[in-house]
């Protein structure tokens, strides 16, 4: 007998038929979706892992000089600092408060030139009670003069009037009580008219002193006008219309202004002690500023410290360069350069080579295996682009210049050399 098919279970099949392949097809293009993203993943990783192993077998580059040797007769170049010939601060000599300014900074003045005004209404009020009190003694001691008048007059009258009573005690025509009485009172007019000259010697005194304060004061005023005390440039100003100024009496002094002379220029240099002795007073020498290329200032040394500093071996040289056209300034960093003769050579390195800190002063030399090797070095003379050694290195070395931290000690290096600076 022929079995019959169960027509719910042949439906069920049919549903189950396209969600089936709509599964199917999802998980296909999921994996689909992730096979493209994973196989470029890989390939970046395989070219990151090989651009690794690359940079590991390429070796680190770096610019290196050899130490040299000086010559015995190379010319002596050292740094200086170039300094206005006059530098002058200004301050005020009363209190007060500015009204007119008349310069700023980078102005020319002339000595003399008004710089700027101050009212002194405190300075006016002092000058008013001063005249006052002059005016009041001169009162004073016309009074007191006009007493050593009467003192005198009433002094002569005493004098007459005893000379007579005497004469009539003589005849007995008076007491000696009466005659006394009259000599008593001489004596008296005599002890007015002394007081009375002794408070008129006061009375000048003070009215010449009262004078003095006068004078003293307008003296002052006179300070009210703030005038340039040299030729020169105005470096600094520290003051505007209504700034309140302090002289000084009771609190810190305020620097209004400040004016330079830099028509000549001083240079100080820090001439080593080694040195010190070859190089005198009106020697030539030659400055050049790096910011301008080409340009030889003829300079001359003016004076020594005469003293060598423990700290830094060396000695204090001023020089003077003229600066007629003003294009060298105060503060410039500057390079002097002496025809002098040197006592023997040394050995140089460019200041770019020198490493700094808690293990010393050292230099990152290569050896003929170009493998990086650390020395400590003792330093001598900072020439400015270059640097005196002492010990630790000898002539022809190879120093690193400017190390990274890629610069390890035995760590090989690719060598690249660089002209050597001459000092």
């Amino acid at each position: 007998m022929e079995r019959h098919r169960d027509p719910v279970n042949q439906t069920s099949r049919v549903r189950l038929r396209p969600l089936l392949i709509f599964f199917a097809v999802v998980v296909i293009i999921v994996l689909s979706a992730v096979f493209a993203g994973l196989l470029p993943r890989l390939r970046r990783g395989q070219a990151l892992q090989a651009s690794v192993e690359t940079q590991r077998e390429q070796l680190p580059a770096v610019n290196v000089t050899a130490v040299r040797k000086s010559s015995a007769n190379a010319p002596l170049e050292l740094p200086g600092d170039l300094h206005a010939l006059i530098e002058s601060p200004i301050f005020a000599r009363a209190d007060g408060y500015i009204v007119k300014r008349y310069v700023d900074i980078g102005d020319r003045v002339k000595k003399g030139q008004p710089m700027a005004e101050i009212e002194m209404p405190e300075l006016d009020q002092q000058i008013l009670q001063a005249r006052a009190m002059l005016s009041n003694s001169q009162s004073t001691l016309a009074e007191l003069q006009a007493a050593l008048t009467l003192s005198t007059a009433n002094l002569k009258l005493a004098q007459k009037t005893a000379d007579r009573w005497g004469q009539l005690e003589k005849h007995g025509a008076v007491s000696h009580q009466e005659a006394d009485e009259k000599s008593s009172n001489l004596d008296v007019r005599r002890a007015e008219v002394d007081a009375a000259q002794s408070k008129i010697r006061s009375a000048r005194d003070l009215e010449a002193a009262n004078e003095a304060n006068i004078r003293r004061l307008q003296q002052l005023k006179v300070y009210s006008r703030v005038t340039a005390p040299i030729d020169g440039i105005v470096t600094a100003r520290n003051v505007d219309v209504g700034t309140l100024i302090n002289s000084g009496n009771g609190g810190a002094a305020q620097e209004l202004f400040r004016v330079a002379e830099i028509g000549t220029m001083r240079i100080f240099v820090n001439v080593p002690q080694a040195y010190a002795s070859s190089i005198r007073t009106g020697e030539k020498a030659e400055l050049r500023v790096q910011e301008m290329a080409g340009q030889v200032f003829p300079a001359v040394v003016d004076r020594f410290s005469h003293e060598v500093d423990p700290g830094s071996r060396s000695m204090l040289a001023i020089l003077l360069v003229p600066n007629p056209r003003g294009i060298l300034f105060p503060g410039t960093y500057a390079q002097v350069r002496f025809a002098s003769t040197q006592a023997a050579a040394s050995l140089l390195i460019p200041g770019d080579a020198l490493i700094t800190g808690s293990k010393g002063t050292r230099v990152a030399t290569v050896d003929a295996e170009n493998r990086i090797h650390f020395r400590e070095i003792r330093v001598g003379t900072d020439y400015g682009s270059e640097v005196e050694v002492l010990s630790g290195v000898s002539a022809g070395d190879l120093v690193v210049m400017n190390p990274t931290d890629a610069v390890r000690e035995g760590v090989r290096v690719e060598v690249r050399k660089t002209g050597e600076a001459r000092h």
